[in-house]
């Protein structure tokens, strides 16, 4: 009896002895609510406004849409047209040659060796200055490209092979020497410091309603300031309208004119300039201003 009592008295130190241990661990656990002290700083983080630099966004620039005007040539001078070698006849007696086609040129450099490269051209459209021009005059002439042809024989007439044709070639074809152009990578659009009547005089596919990646021609190049990579504004004329204020008296009014799309220069010549359409918000037409953006 007295064992049992002993172990009883036992279990209730013991119980009490667990109790301490746990209240003493429930003070020093800290409270979630209550804020955490240490020796670290503490920092305090708020929302704030920032400033960031506006990026310069360059055009995307189809390549394949002007590849054939930067590889090939694009204008006649009056020199070329009148002094470049020209096809008398082919070899066979036909009216029209293509590729593989022996042909017969008279007028090319003798010195010339044996394998040199040619294109074959034909002279095209006539690029005049803008109807507001009265004087029309003629500012550079198209080359239409047809082909390309090699030197076989040396002589007048030469004997040359064609290589490649793009458009069935005929007697009267010009033969040029074949010049290496390619796209050059130091391409930064940017705008000119002035501008004052230019116009839109042709466009390369021969339609008279002009949109976004069409190749223009404007009467502005090298003697105009003009560079390889201007942006350039196109501008409409606002129409002009008939007012009735009173019943016997009308008045005509010339509403303002309105930026309709923009241009970038990709390649520029003496008098005249090759530029593709970027964005067109409304059908560019032929002689349609261009300036400044």
């Amino acid at each position: 009896m007295k064992r049992i009592f002993l172990l009883l008295v036992e279990l209730i130190y013991f119980c009490l002895f667990q109790n301490l241990v746990f209240a003493q661990a429930d003070e020093e656990k800290p409270d979630p609510e209550s804020p955490v002290q240490d020796n670290r700083r503490t920092v305090k983080l708020s929302p704030q406004l920032r400033s960031l630099g506006r990026e310069k966004r360059v055009p995307t620039i189809p390549i394949e849409t002007i590849q054939h005007f930067l590889t090939h040539p694009q204008l006649l001078t009056t020199d070329e047209i009148n002094n470049s070698g020209y096809i008398i006849e082919n070899s066979d007696g036909s009216l029209l040659s293509t590729v593989g086609d022996q042909i017969y040129v008279s007028g090319l450099d003798n010195q010339d060796p044996i394998g040199n490269p040619y294109i074959i051209v034909r002279p095209g459209q006539i690029y005049h200055g803008p109807q507001t021009d009265k004087t029309e005059e003629i500012l550079a002439q198209a080359a239409v490209y047809l082909g390309e042809a090699t030197l076989k024989n040396q002589g007048d007439p030469a004997t040359l092979m064609i290589t490649s044709a793009r458009q069935e070639i005929r007697k009267g074809d010009l033969l040029l020497p074949l010049q290496e152009r390619g796209f050059v990578e130091d391409f930064h659009p940017h705008s000119p410091q002035q501008l004052t009547d230019a116009y839109i005089i042709a466009v390369t596919d021969g339609t008279s309603l002009i949109g976004k990646y069409q190749v223009v021609v404007i009467n502005k190049g090298f003697n105009d300031s003009i560079e390889r990579g201007h942006l350039l504004a196109v501008i409409k004329s606002g129409p002009k309208i008939t007012i009735t204020r009173q019943e016997d008296y009308e008045d005509n009014v010339t509403l303002p004119q309105q930026k309709i799309g923009s241009l970038l220069v990709f390649r520029v010549f003496d008098t005249v300039s090759y530029a593709l359409v970027m964005t067109s918000s409304l059908p560019i037409s032929l002689f349609d201003e261009v300036t400044i953006p």
